[in-house]
């Protein structure tokens, strides 16, 4: 804990308690205001203020300095432009004050107000129509802003006490520490920097949060910004139109972990590891993400996850990243996956709609679809790839002259009815096909074809092939 020398009336001092060491944020931006105040403390009115009803007035037409050296409560009027709430240095050498201060400033003149306090106990603060800075170093704190439409701005900065903050209407910066507060953010723009274990709620106003505590609880509305830096779990539920930027929890399964609630009908989550996503019907949009476990009633595109990630949604585009392992539930319509470059799995066999999936056009790698119980299309890429399509309807296995060329495996060719392969731009004619079935190797009861590409497609279970079982699409761009 640092004390902070502040100037005082007739040349006296007097000493402001601020949390954490003398390089801390917090001590460094309150020995800052502390220099400002004496850069200008001889233009201003200074008075040392008791406590009182209406009392306390600093000032009038002149800007005002009003220095508060006891507990109690008071009513600040005047033009006060400055407020010091701390220990007399002569009486309370190195020692914080003790009690609680209340302090109301609704009647102050002045349009800009500068507060620096810090006390043992806390410092309750009541703002009117001013803008201005509040910085209560230690204690429990509590910052009340107007509700009306005059209500000015604020930067307030708070230690590491359990601080109840209450922004008002205007746009405001909140710095809360490291304990555990309460913040209800107004109708206003803000930007919330919270370091504790916070309680951050919002009906309305546009807001902007970044989380670096454990264990937060935000609930907040449209169009919002939460930026969650933390290794510990979170629960966050914003609004329509609001994206949520994930922490990472690491591999530690024993700690909570971030939950994301996408409470309207549009919204976006970036990043995040072994995240908790839901959302109810609407359009989302989730990228990035390591080992998430997504849950929307409605469309989801999913973009570059990683890791083991189960995906249920009415319906969702999703486009791979090396190490995804994206096990699908398509609630309500056909999906469709797109591989990227590298090692992929999509297992889509507890889904009860069709699954289309590409892989990959380019570089290396090695891809495993998995289909649902409908209809699904599972093409090949340029890396080798296992080809599971289901036992329900007829599935299609696509094959891409110029982007095949490896190895692939139909597993279950055999187990629908209907089953086809697609042989797109291969030039082939009815007896082109023919010589390829011809050609055929046939081990262990699977059969293996080559296609001019080099393509080798073993077909597991299957004795013999015909033509029947094949589509030619020749010149499709």
């Amino acid at each position: 804990m640092a004390i902070i020398t502040v100037v005082g009336a007739s040349g006296g001092q007097v000493q402001v308690t601020v949390d954490g060491s003398q390089n801390s944020t917090l001590v460094k931006q309150a020995d800052a205001l502390s220099s400002k105040l004496s850069g200008v403390v001889d233009t201003l009115d200074v008075r040392y203020l008791t406590p009182g009803a209406n009392n306390g007035q600093a000032g009038s037409n002149q800007a005002g300095y009003g220095v508060i050296t006891s507990a109690g409560s008071y009513n600040v009027a005047g033009n006060a432009e400055w407020l010091s709430i701390d220990s007399d240095s002569t009486a309370q050498p190195g020692s914080a004050l003790a009690g609680w201060v209340n302090v109301d400033i609704t009647k102050d003149t002045a349009q800009n107000v500068t507060v620096l306090g810090g006390t043992e106990a806390g410092i309750s603060f009541r703002a009117g129509s001013q803008s201005g800075t509040f910085l209560a170093g230690s204690g429990d704190n509590r910052f009340q802003g107007s509700n009306l439409s005059t209500a000015g701005d604020w930067n307030i900065l708070t230690g590491d006490g359990n601080d109840i903050i209450d922004t008002g209407a205007g746009n405001n910066t909140i710095a809360a520490g490291a304990g555990d507060n309460t913040i209800t953010l107004g109708t206003g723009v803000n930007y919330v920097h919270s370091d504790g274990q916070d309680t951050i709620t919002a009906t309305a106003g546009t807001q902007n949060i970044t989380l670096n505590g454990a264990s937060s609880v935000v609930q907040v509305g449209a169009n919002s910004l939460v930026v969650d830096n933390s290794a510990d779990g979170e629960q966050i539920t914003v609004g329509g139109g609001s994206t949520v930027i994930g922490g990472s929890n690491g591999n530690d399964t024993s700690v909570p972990h971030t939950s994301i609630n996408l409470a309207g009908s549009t919204g976006t989550v970036i990043g995040g590891q072994l995240s908790t996503i839901s959302a109810a019907y609407g359009d989302f949009e989730v990228s990035n993400t390591n080992a998430a476990n997504v849950d929307v009633s409605g469309s989801l595109t999913f973009i570059r996850g990683t890791g083991v990630t189960t995906i249920t949604a009415g319906q969702t585009t999703i486009f791979g990243a090396n190490g995804l392992d994206a096990i699908v539930n398509s609630t309500a319509g056909t999906s469709l996956f797109v591989a990227n470059e590298g090692n992929e799995t999509l297992d889509g066999a507890s889904s009860a709609f069709g699954i289309h999936a590409f892989g990959t056009t380019y570089g290396t790698g090695n891809q495993l679809f998995i289909g649902g119980s409908a209809s699904d299309t599972l093409v090949g890429g340029v890396g080798n790839a296992t080809m599971q399509g289901g036992t329900g309807a007829a599935n299609v296995f696509g094959f891409r002259d110029g982007i095949a060329g490896a190895d692939y495996t139909i597993s279950d060719f055999g187990s629908a009815a209907g089953n086809s392969v697609l042989l797109v731009n291969y030039g082939y004619s009815d007896a082109d096909l023919q010589k390829v079935l011809d050609a055929a190797t046939h081990k262990d009861g699977n059969t293996t074809i080559t296609l001019s590409d080099q393509s080798q497609i073993t077909f597991v279970g299957v004795d013999s092939l015909n033509t029947s079982q094949f589509n030619i699409a020749n010149n499709i761009k």
